[in-house]
């Protein structure tokens, strides 16, 4: 006959041990599923980006974007993109930065890079999305505090426009937000004159050269 004292403590070593490889078994997949999703973000980032300097759409956009500059008091503008999710997009990157003077240039591409956003920041991009206009009109000053208005401050900035421009898929849990920002270091807003002008080369160059690059 066995002796229990003896084969007990041995299952019980057993389970232990192959409980132990269950667990790094386990803690391998999620990671390498992680690293995985990361790279897949990645990938997915610098083909946008790729694409979106496309040298005849880029063109196209960089021409709306200096007949914005010089008809209205705008004077930055960026393309930024945000991933990981569907409803709560967790992360935003800008792709692209046009300045209306060296002089205001933060090298945005660099400085805004894989940021984490807040819970007013998300709700912002999807009141932009699902609003008739597909745009945001934001007055730094009556801002509440949070990560976006942080930044505006740095910069100084004092009004901005966030405009939606599109929804791409990237699979089954994730989709890619894209949209721009127009923003002013002016004191005073745009005019309604000025936001109808930038209305018209978002809508008619702006939106139609990246859906063509991006398709």
């Amino acid at each position: 006959m066995i002796d229990p004292n003896i084969i007990i403590p041995a299952v019980l070593t057993f389970l232990i041990a192959f409980g132990g490889l269950l667990f790094k078994y386990f803690q391998y997949k999620t990671e390498n599923k992680k690293l995985l999703k990361e790279k897949k973000e990645s990938d997915l980032k610098l083909d946008i980006f790729d694409k979106v300097m496309d040298l005849t759409s880029i063109n196209n956009i960089k021409m709306a974007v200096d007949r914005v500059f010089e008809t209205t008091i705008a004077d930055r503008f960026l393309i930024l993109i945000a991933i990981n999710g569907k409803d709560d997009f967790n992360y935003v990157s800008v792709i692209f930065e046009q300045h209306k003077s060296k002089e205001l240039a933060v090298n945005a591409t660099a400085r805004y890079k894989n940021i984490e956003i807040d819970k007013a920041y998300k709700e912002m991009l999807r009141q932009a999305e699902r609003s008739t206009e597909k745009v945001i009109h934001l007055n730094v000053e009556n801002m509440e505090d949070c990560l976006l208005k942080s930044f505006y401050e740095m910069e100084g900035v004092n009004h901005a426009k966030v405009r939606h421009l599109l929804r791409k898929p990237i699979d089954r849990d994730n989709d890619v937000l894209i949209y721009s920002s127009l923003a002013t270091h002016k004191e005073h807003g745009y005019t309604l004159q000025e936001l109808a002008f930038m209305k018209a080369q978002i809508e008619s160059t702006i939106i139609p050269n990246l859906e063509y690059v991006l398709k």
